[in-house]
């Protein structure tokens, strides 16, 4: 089978190479570390030993919870500014229809495009399952009925 996702690590230079995978380290860093919080709170519901230390002995506690507010806080702004951005264009563009349909093709013009009979178009058309061989530039090669 064909892969569908282009993988070339070989034509990336050596500098890409180390800018995306110390930005891939980076990000996994911090989304570790965003999880750090809920990590500690379950592993004292568990009754771990550290998890114990830092949630009650240091009053870890405290800074989850002020923590959550802060994640509260942070998504109710993110929230209301998708809602204010969606009623704006709403208002700005209400009764504004610029959406238009597509003119439909005709068989003509799909047989010149894919130098295909019209014929042959037509019978493609009537077929209830088709599959389509295309060569490497896009062309189509052939079809099975």
């Amino acid at each position: 089978m064909i892969e569908l996702i282009i993988d070339r690590p070989n034509w990336q230079t050596t500098r890409q190479r180390l800018v995306f995978g110390s930005m891939t380290a980076i990000f996994w860093a911090l989304w570790i570390y965003l999880w750090l919080p809920i990590l500690a709170l379950i592993g004292w519901s568990l009754g771990f030993k550290i998890a114990y230390y830092q949630m009650i002995v240091q009053s870890g506690y405290l800074g989850l919870i002020q923590l959550l507010g802060l994640y509260a806080t942070v998504i109710f702004c993110l929230g209301a500014s998708l809602l204010a951005w969606a009623y704006y264009n709403y208002f700005r563009f209400r009764g504004v229809e610029r959406r238009k349909e597509r003119p439909p093709v005709d068989d003509m013009e799909l047989s010149q495009r894919y130098q295909i009979a019209p014929e042959v178009l037509a019978v493609w058309g009537r077929a209830r399952r088709l599959v389509m061989h295309h060569s490497p530039d896009g062309r189509v090669m052939s079809a099975e009925l």
